[in-house]
C-alpha cells in the first residue's frame, strides 16, 4: 500500500529527482513568453504530512525567472499540488485512506499523519466536485477502460495505475496529475 512510502525520506528523494528532470527539460525550453535564458528562482515551502527527515527534499519548489522579460515559470512537480501546503502524495495517499478507513487500523493511521478531518473532507470534495470538472480529467478519463468511478477518487484511478514496484503506482499517479501543479506549464500546454 502507498501509505507505508510517506514516512520514508528514500521516496521524497526520488520524487524530488524526478522534479529536477521536469525542471531541467524546461529550462532546455527557454522562457515561453520572449526566448531568454531561464535563471534558477527556487523558492521556500514548508511541507506539511511528511517526516522531518524528508523535509529538505520539499522544503523548495524549483521555479525559473527569464533573464530578459523576468517572468517566472515554474515546471511542473510531482511533490507538489498546487499551492497546497500538504505534499501530493500525501494528500493523494490520505484521500485513499479516507475512503476506505473503515477498519480501526486504517482510522489510527490516518491519526498518525496528522491530517485533521476537515482537510480530509475538503480533499475528498474536491475530488468529487473540483478535480472532475478540470480539463485534465474531463480528457484525461478516456484513458481508462473501464470508465474509473468518479465517487470513488482518487482510490479509483490510483489502482489503474498499478506497478510492480511498492510506490510505482502513485509515483505514476502524481506523474499524471502533475499539469495540475503549475498555471505556467499548463498555460504553455494550452498554446496561451
Amino acid at each position: 500500500m502507498c501509505h507505508a512510502l510517506l514516512p520514508d525520506p528514500n521516496f521524497y528523494r526520488l520524487l524530488l529527482r524526478i522534479d529536477q528532470e521536469l525542471a531541467e527539460q524546461a529550462r532546455a525550453l527557454c522562457c515561453p513568453q520572449c526566448g531568454g535564458v531561464l535563471h534558477s528562482a527556487r523558492y521556500p515551502r514548508k511541507p506539511r504530512g511528511i517526516s522531518p527527515a524528508a523535509r529538505s527534499d520539499c522544503d523548495s519548489r524549483l521555479s525559473f525567472c527569464c533573464a530578459q522579460c523576468r517572468r517566472r515559470t515554474t515546471p511542473v512537480s510531482v511533490r507538489f499540488l498546487g499551492r497546497r501546503v500538504y505534499v501530493a502524495a500525501v494528500m493523494v495517499t490520505v484521500s485513499v485512506m479516507r475512503a476506505g478507513a473503515s477498519s480501526a487500523s486504517a482510522r489510527r493511521e490516518l491519526r498518525a499523519l496528522g491530517v485533521p478531518w476537515s482537510t480530509i473532507r475538503r480533499w475528498r470534495h474536491w475530488w468529487r466536485t473540483e478535480f472532475v470538472a478540470l480539463p485534465l480529467w474531463q480528457l484525461g478519463r478516456a484513458q481508462f477502460m473501464p470508465p474509473v468511478d468518479d465517487a470513488q477518487l482518487p482510490a479509483s484511478v490510483l489502482e489503474r495505475f498499478a506497478g510492480t514496484v511498492p510506490g510505482e503506482a502513485l509515483m505514476n499517479l502524481l506523474h499524471w496529475l502533475s499539469p495540475l501543479t503549475s498555471r505556467t506549464a499548463f498555460n504553455v500546454r494550452e498554446g496561451r
